[in-house]
């Protein structure tokens, strides 16, 4: 896939449904930017320590490691402090919020999601 067309950005999109990731990919290819895919928290970890992408759509709930899990090693590592992260999750309960807003989650999208939304808040997320 290209590059953004603004910025050269890369996005990885971390969810154990493929089908949800195909949706994903879908919503965000307009945006032309690098979309990269990660089935568990692990392999969502190897790709961020060796790609570096500019934001993380993370699924909540992943085999390995969970989306808090991925969040809590990301905020640890100075290098990957301030990495943009945007939840993907089914239900977003008052301590999910609570939580992720204790790691510096930038935005919260539910499942089922609007392709539009999605697509607006994370291009809004890449021109910061």
């Amino acid at each position: 896939m290209g590059r953004c067309r603004m910025s050269g950005k890369t996005i990885l999109i971390a969810d154990d449904n493929n089908f949800i990731r195909r949706l994903v990919s879908a919503a965000l290819q307009p945006l032309g930017c690098d979309l990269i895919e990660a089935v568990d928290g692990e392999e969502a970890i190897t790709i961020i320590a060796n790609q570096c992408p500019d934001i993380v759509l993370l699924d909540l709930v992943m085999p390995k490691l969970n989306g808090f899990e991925v969040l809590e090693w990301l905020r640890k590592r100075p290098e990957t402090s301030d990495l943009t992260v945007v939840m993907l999750t089914t239900a977003a309960s008052e301590a999910d919020l609570a939580q992720g807003e204790q790691h510096r989650v930038a935005a919260y999208i539910v499942k089922p999601f609007n392709n539009t939304e999605l697509k607006e808040t994370v291009a809004k997320l890449l021109q910061h």
